[in-house]
């Protein structure tokens, strides 16, 4: 009697290929803990076609039911990815006031569409509603600019980076779509798309900017670079303008030299280029704009020797919370990571048939044109810059010592609570899976945290 109602409480699942305990729970919508319960063997390394029972009702869950209440006065509805620091900062209070307030929660692990009451003397912040006015003139803006319709997968980010214009500009535009959140064939007008006559003026204005500034700095001693392929081809231009849309393979392309070559001549674009900047491309340039340095003054030698320094020693800098283009890059830098929860580790791995850790972290930030170094060490000294612990955020790299005192291992940040990081990682064991700090190993093998998203 108590077999049979056991079995209707659980459910049997065959593990494929590809498949770990978390992607599992996610499948069931249960938790880790809940399936380690019953099944103490799935703690190793899960065996193909290894038969596990799963229970239909998460306790979590039963007991998340049983202390649910819906609040009295102003509250707040949990949103994807937020946690109880998220939300005191938007509320302008504190965690310790949330806590309080809210008693039911057991910890920090915030669930989805969770109701949180919010401290007495703090008021709900309430949308700001579009005038009439304002409405009308942006329904006229938007009768001018081009559509796109949303695809699977696409995020405002994925949007943005397509059109070369800001999140914030492309969620300027479209106050129609409510949470930011979009869905599959929904219509968002692109920014920047206006009738041509304005283009045009905006362009000659650009241009015009430009040529004022250029004219306003000395002459260096290198030859910029025009549109001549042989002439780029064979080395003859010293310096390269970085214009819109163009990246580090395209531009290391057109002079016959390799990304870590131009990165080797211009350390300032490891993490990114900006439109505008000037590249040094050959040797001769370099030292051509190493001669008009060494007419700078005491002081500027002193902080360029300062910044050659900061590769050895690198110092924890203090920086401000990441911007919104930085956190929609990191939501989606976590969505491509998880794609590949599950796969097996692989020494010197970056694709689906394995990766090592810094494999799956350099074939990430691909995804955002972003070329890391292909070492866990070198990325923890010359990625982006080493901040404090307690400053830590999505997408932030997490360094370990797994070979004696050097960095040997490398993660990306994917959740931050008020005393445990969750990172994404490929590990030796297990491929690529979720971990916390919490757990001993890594507790007692942390090194430092580097920020790399601007």
């Amino acid at each position: 009697m108590s077999a049979s109602v056991f079995a209707q409480k659980t459910i049997n699942h065959k593990v494929v290929s590809g498949e770990s305990v978390y992607s599992i729970a996610k499948k069931y919508d249960v938790t880790e803990a809940d399936i380690f319960e019953l099944n103490p063997k799935a703690k190793g390394l899960l065996q193909l076609d290894m038969v596990l029972v799963i229970p239909k009702n998460s306790k979590k869950k039963a007991e998340d039911k049983k202390t649910k209440s819906v609040p009295k006065g102003p509250s707040h509805k949990v949103e994807s990815g937020e946690s109880l620091y998220t939300i005191a900062k938007k509320y302008d209070t504190s965690v310790e006031k949330l806590r309080e307030a809210n008693p039911q929660l057991e910890s920090d692990n915030l669930q989805l569409n969770e109701l949180l009451a919010l401290p007495k003397g703090v008021k709900k912040q309430e949308e700001e509603k579009l005038s009439k006015a304002e409405r009308k003139k942006i329904d006229k803006l938007q009768g001018k600019l081009q559509k796109h319709t949303v695809a699977s997968g696409e995020s405002f980010y994925v949007i943005a980076k397509k059109y070369n214009v800001s999140v914030e500009e492309l969620k300027k535009v479209n106050p129609q779509v409510e949470n930011n959140k979009l869905d599959v064939k929904d219509v968002v007008f692109i920014p920047g798309t206006e009738n041509s006559a304005d283009l045009t003026e905006k362009k000659k204005t650009k241009e015009k900017e430009k040529k004022e500034i250029e004219n306003s700095k000395p002459e260096p001693s290198v030859v910029v670079t025009n549109d001549d392929n042989e002439s780029a081809n064979n080395g003859n231009s010293g310096i390269h303008e970085v214009m819109p849309k163009e990246t580090k393979y395209g531009i290391s392309k057109r002079y016959g030299i390799s990304i870590a070559e131009l990165e080797r001549l211009n350390p300032q674009i490891v993490n990114g280029l900006d439109v505008g900047q000037r590249l040094v491309i050959n040797e001769t340039a370099k030292n051509e704009v190493a001669k008009i340095k060494e007419v700078s003054t005491e002081e500027e030698d002193k902080n360029v020797v300062s910044t050659s320094d900061e590769k050895d020693s690198k110092t924890i800098v203090e920086v401000p919370p990441m911007s919104a283009d930085a956190i929609e890059k990191a939501e989606f830098l976590i969505s491509k990571a998880s794609e590949n929860l599950g796969v097996r580790y692989r020494g010197g791995g970056t694709d689906r048939n394995g990766f090592d850790c810094s494999g799956l972290m350099f074939s990430t930030f691909r995804n955002i044109d972003m070329t890391l170094p292909r070492s866990s060490s070198e990325m923890a000294s010359g990625s982006g810059v080493k901040i404090d612990r307690g400053q830590a955020q999505k997408g932030d790299l997490i360094f370990f010592a797994t070979r004696g005192r050097w960095v040997g291992h490398v993660g990306m940040i994917t959740e931050v609570l008020e005393d445990e990081i969750k990172f994404i990682h490929s590990s030796t064991s297990s491929g690529v899976i979720i971990s916390s700090t919490k757990e001993s190993y890594y507790a007692k093998r942390f090194v430092q945290i580097n920020r790399v998203l601007n």
